[in-house]
């Protein structure tokens, strides 16, 4: 590896006073709440999605819900527990015969499951060294015969990323980047030799961005300007080789808030990352990236609803050259605590925008705590 990095992660919440959402500033395109199902009474969270097509999505998290054209279904994931939930956080949707979902359990370790077109399996796995733990963190791919599942590997307190490449037929161990480790968040790629992880490190108790990226040799670590204060990114696009962006959030405070936070947007013109202007609303926290076109893209997540307890919807449209607030809706259907997140999104076909999540209900239907969310345009630009 080319870079070594002596990395935890650290994870901290702490209440602020109340700040105000985002002004829209743009109408189009328009984005409409859509019914989703729920698996559980609470724990319904969504952290990725995929599709082959528009009647062929999944969404997946401690929860996988499944998209035929008309209406979103629950396919409860194997060995998946409301009490030992598992926690995907990548999925891969080829065809609608062919699909894959990675994570991790509470008492499991790593898991890979994969649909077949008639039910969901779990699979035995990618081969580790004895005696050491692994949890998936992203899953990427060109094509069903180059797939890219990122994690984290650990033994007695020795943390490594490793990285592991399916190409159609076996699994290969691309190897590790040694030292303590931070979390990898999101992963894209474009090319067999462009992909991209993106994650949060730390380095003198300090968080920092954390670029990973395979040239079609190795994975190694890349350097990016910094932000003053601490910042984490938490989703990554490779559009091509000289065209990809990542999210995620900065404080100039030095402290994690997510009701002081702002948005934070990169640019990899193919030689320089450079940081590029977004709107920075205190409490605003950016978490992932999709693209209807290299000029009509939309960067996702939450803010602090003006109540200071609770979270909105946060969208915001680039059009490869300046990020802007757009409306996005929210469902507030408990009065007494909002929060409404959204995590993952996916574009299936031109025009045609998914951005899922998270929501809070109270006494609506099955679900009493975290429940899905998702909302949908067909006319992106």
């Amino acid at each position: 590896m080319k870079t070594r990095c002596k990395t935890f992660w650290a994870f901290a919440l702490t209440a602020a006073l109340a700040t105000f959402a985002l002004v829209a500033v743009a109408q189009t395109p328009t984005f409409q709440l859509v019914p989703t199902p729920n698996q559980y009474t609470a724990s319904n969270g969504l952290y990725a999605s995929s599709a082959s097509s528009p009647s062929d999505i999944w969404a997946v998290g401690t929860t996988t819900i499944h998209f035929d054209g008309k209406q979103w279904k629950v396919f409860p994931a194997p060995g998946a527990t409301q009490d030992d939930p598992h926690y995907l956080r990548g999925v891969l949707d080829f065809s609608p015969t062919l699909a894959w979902a990675g994570g991790y359990g509470d008492n499991q370790g790593q898991v890979i499951d994969q649909w077949n077109g008639q039910k969901c399996e779990r699979l035995k796995g990618l081969p580790f060294p004895p005696a050491w733990h692994a949890d998936v963190y992203t899953m990427s791919a060109t094509s069903s015969s180059d797939v890219w599942v990122t994690g984290s590997i650990s033994r007695d307190e020795n943390f490594q990323l490793f990285f592991e490449h399916w190409n159609g037929q076996s699994w290969g161990n691309f190897g590790y980047l040694p030292g303590g480790v931070g979390i990898l968040y999101g992963a894209s790629q474009d090319a067999t030799n462009d992909a991209w992880a993106v994650g949060s490190q730390i380095v003198s108790y300090q968080d920092y961005p954390l670029v990973l990226h395979y040239d079609g040799t190795e994975w190694f670590n890349l350097t990016v300007p910094l932000p003053y204060g601490i910042s984490e990114l938490l989703g990554v696009l490779a559009l091509a080789p000289n065209n990809v962006w990542a999210v995620g959030w900065q404080n100039p405070s030095g402290y994690p808030d997510y009701y002081t936070n702002l948005t934070l947007v990169y640019h990899y013109d193919g030689s320089t990352w450079t940081i590029v202007p977004s709107p920075d609303t205190p409490g605003t926290n950016l978490v992932g990236i999709v693209a209807n076109s290299p000029t009509d893209m939309y960067a996702f997540g939450y803010q602090g609803d003006p109540s200071g307890y609770g979270f909105d919807t946060l969208l915001l449209h680039g059009d490869g050259s300046e990020w802007s607030a757009i409306r996005s809706p929210d469902p507030r259907r408990d009065p007494d605590f909002i929060d409404d997140q959204l995590l993952t999104g996916v574009v299936p076909s031109p025009g045609n925008v998914w951005i899922l999540g998270n929501q809070w209900e109270s006494s609506q239907g099955i679900c009493t705590g975290i429940c899905t969310l998702a909302i949908h345009s067909t006319n992106a630009q």
